[in-house]
């Protein structure tokens, strides 16, 4: 007679499983963890980078309003009083005598300080001009929180462009950079009145501006940054 000889087979038992759970929990956990500090280092990536892009177009937009500052019959082209740089540039689009007034100053923004532009909508009007001059200077005193874009009722709008911990202008002569508290009306030429806001010329404005910017800690940029700026009608660019 064939005797056949049956082998005893056991499965896992309840500590093995639960360890083997334990493990596999484990496991998963380290991976999340990993996927989240991914995850978050892409964020702080990606935040950092929109940062930058912004101070960048910023400064580009500083460049290019300096470039187009022209002189009128009624207000100097800049004007500095230590807290905010007002200035009358051209206008882009619309008539070659259409003006704008734009303000560069430090405010509150978005929930912390920050550099902010504002803008004026387009001028042709000696009226407009003045009022708009005046509506920057107000603008700038105001410290209630504004949105990270703001545009009003007047046409005027304000962009938020990099948190600031402080900044400061110099101004270029006799060959050197010199820090002024109160860049008011270099030059200090005017023309008869007329009807138009019609740009003069730049005899009014500085040879140089030096830009000084305290960036915060924690952003996309930190430490103190500066940009030179030179009036393209000055000796300096010949």
């Amino acid at each position: 007679m064939l005797l056949m000889s049956t082998q005893h087979r056991r499965g896992f038992t309840l500590i093995e499983m639960l360890v083997a759970l334990s493990l596999m929990a484990l496991l998963a956990l380290m991976s999340w963890r990993g996927l989240e500090a991914m995850l978050r280092v892409a964020q702080v990536t990606r935040s950092s980078s929109v940062g930058i892009n912004r101070l960048q177009v910023g400064l580009a937009q500083w460049t290019v309003d300096l470039d187009r500052v022209v002189e009128t019959p009624y207000v100097t082209g800049l004007d500095w009083d230590g807290r905010v740089l007002r200035m009358v540039r051209s206008s882009p689009v619309g008539s070659a005598e259409a003006l704008l007034v734009v303000a560069w100053t430090q405010r509150m923004a978005a929930g912390m300080p920050q550099w902010v532009r504002w803008q004026s909508a387009p001028v042709t009007q000696r009226s407009e001009l003045m009022s708009a001059w005046q509506q920057a200077a107000i603008w700038a005193q105001t410290d209630i929180d504004m949105d990270d874009e703001k545009t009003d009722a007047s046409g005027a709008s304000a962009v938020a462009v990099t948190p600031l911990s402080s900044w400061q202008l110099a101004y270029y002569t006799n060959g050197q950079w010199v820090a002024s508290n109160s860049l008011v009306g270099v030059g200090g030429s005017r023309r008869a009145p007329q009807d138009d806001a019609v740009a003069a010329n730049r005899s009014d404005t500085p040879e140089g501006l030096q830009l000084l910017l305290a960036l915060p800690s924690g952003g996309p940029l930190q430490g103190r940054l500066h940009s030179d700026w030179f009036n393209p009608s000055s000796d300096v660019m010949r």
